[in-house]
């Protein structure tokens, strides 16, 4: 009978040297620890262990196994409990942080809220948001100033998210003066300090951070407030017709005499389905349009493909016109590849696991990096490098071997995907199909790279280019903008 070799322990696993009673706290407390963490599973392998003051945490990197985590969350593995308390301390516990029957109800709630049928209705407003993008950038291009492409893209998708959760157009895009998207910006750089301090001192001393946090969760608290309030009034006023959005469902839940569903609560879940679709979103376009500039042969090669699709229009006019964009599609699949806003996930498991031959116990906290196994050469052939055409190639070509699109997670995988991913795609599409159509790009400084940074979500920092409004908008058919495409790229 053979041997069975027995499982490694947790304490014995490869991993950086860390400091007594902090362990690698300090090297983790930035807005760059993703990178330090990648770079260490280069040199410790697909799974390794840190120190997070006295508790170990084991870093995972092998996509087998990281599609085993996702598939097998809730019931295997949940969210690192550190966030989803720290979220509860500030009230906004909502779909992204929220476990258990919480986390089931919500699901079910957004869900519906973004189905297919419910994206197709409310199309036409997408548009009205996306014209008033285009508008924006139009006065900035002719005024000559730079666009904070973070910033406005931040406003379009607070804008989208509002009207389409909560039946509300807050138009940020054409408001002077403080906005909420000016708010809520502020609350995710404050969550990340929280996430890697190791003693709550805020609990007893508030510092600068810690009341900015307070003053942004206050407004964002009294916006949900206010229009939790024109809700119930507007379904006061129409009794006979049923939830038309998520905020609706929420409140028939909320007025149903077995709901355990409490005020707080309809605060925190509207209030984190904003933060997460204003900033995952805005963030992923942001990045695309950075590679836009790094490659303006592709950026070409997208604006021809765009011209056959839409031409005379400049926008999307029609819902089916976002399907059309083969090459636009395999674009943005590489840029959040690379640059993914989820490049890593902070976990901990519900019970006793073995992990690639190591005995994990209950309660571990984890990292799975998603970004470090994308760009594997194992996963990816020449993973580092930016190609678009990997996407469209056929999956059993040549050189373009490996390519394994299931290590490929933008959307993360398993019971607890993403519910928004057809709402970013879509409006990903809307907005680089407009700015394809009627916009030159310049960056303000050339061949300066933008930097990562996290803050709950990796964005990138002080994005800013000059817009110029496109001198000729050609007036193509779709097959011959595929041919001149085609030889450009």
């Amino acid at each position: 009978m053979a041997d069975v070799k027995p499982l490694t322990r947790l304490r014995d696993l490869p991993g950086p040297h860390g400091l007594p009673l902090i362990g690698h706290s300090y090297q983790l407390n930035n807005e760059q620890f993703h990178l330090t963490m990648e770079r260490w599973a280069e040199r410790y392998g697909p799974l390794f262990q840190i120190r997070l003051g006295l508790s170990r945490v084991a870093v995972v990197s092998d996509n087998e196994m990281i599609q085993h985590i996702l598939e097998q969350r809730p019931q295997s593995f949940r969210r690192n409990h550190v966030i989803e308390d720290r979220f509860t301390e500030v009230g906004i516990n909502g779909l992204f942080s929220a476990e258990g029957e919480n986390w089931r109800q919500q699901r079910r709630t957004v869900v519906a809220a973004l189905s297919r049928t419910r994206l197709a209705n409310f199309f036409p407003k997408l548009k009205v948001t996306t014209a008033r993008l285009q508008r924006r950038w139009e006065a900035l291009a002719d005024g000559g100033s730079s666009v904070d492409i973070c910033n406005d893209l931040t406003r379009f998708t607070v804008d989208v998210t509002m009207q389409l959760a909560f039946g509300v157009d807050p138009n940020t895009l054409e408001t002077p003066g403080p906005v909420i998207q000016q708010h809520l910006e502020k609350i995710g750089p404050g969550l990340q300090r929280r996430f890697f301090t190791l003693f709550p001192y805020w609990r007893w001393v508030r510092l600068p951070p810690d009341r900015a946090l307070d003053r942004a969760v206050k407004v964002l608290e009294q916006e949900v407030e206010a229009i939790v309030h024109a809700t119930r009034e507007s379904m006061a006023a129409h009794p006979d017709h049923g939830p038309a959005n998520f905020l609706e469902a929420l409140l028939t839940m909320a007025e149903d005499n077995s709901s355990k569903l409490t005020s707080a609560d309809l605060l925190a879940y509207t209030s984190q389905l904003l933060l997460a679709g204003e900033d995952t979103t805005s963030y992923t376009i942001s990045w695309i349009i950075y590679y836009c500039i790094k490659f303006p042969e592709a950026f070409t090669r997208i604006r021809r493909e765009v011209d056959g699709v839409i031409a005379p229009e400049a926008a999307l006019s029609k819902l089916e016109q976002a399907h059309q964009f083969p090459f636009l599609d395999a674009f943005c699949n590489e840029v959040m590849r690379l640059k993914p806003v989820a490049p890593n996930m902070a976990l901990e498991t519900l019970e006793d696991t073995e992990i690639l031959g190591c005995l994990i116990p209950k309660r571990t906290r984890l990292f799975v990096l998603l970004r470090h196994v994308a760009t594997r050469e194992e996963h990816f052939a020449g993973g580092d490098c930016f190609d678009p055409e990997r996407w469209l190639s056929s999956p059993t070509g040549g050189n373009k071997q490996p390519h394994h699109p299931q290590a490929f997670v933008p959307f993360g995988a398993g019971p607890r995907i993403c519910p928004g991913r057809n709402l970013a795609m879509l409006e990903i599409r809307a907005v680089l199909a407009m700015l394809c159509r009627n916009f030159d790009l310049e960056p303000v400084k050339p061949d300066t790279e933008v930097k990562e940074m996290m803050a709950v979500v990796m964005r990138p920092d002080q994005l800013h280019l000059r817009l110029k409004r496109r001198s000729v908008t050609s007036n193509v058919s779709p097959r011959a903008s595929t041919a001149m495409a085609e030889r450009e790229f």
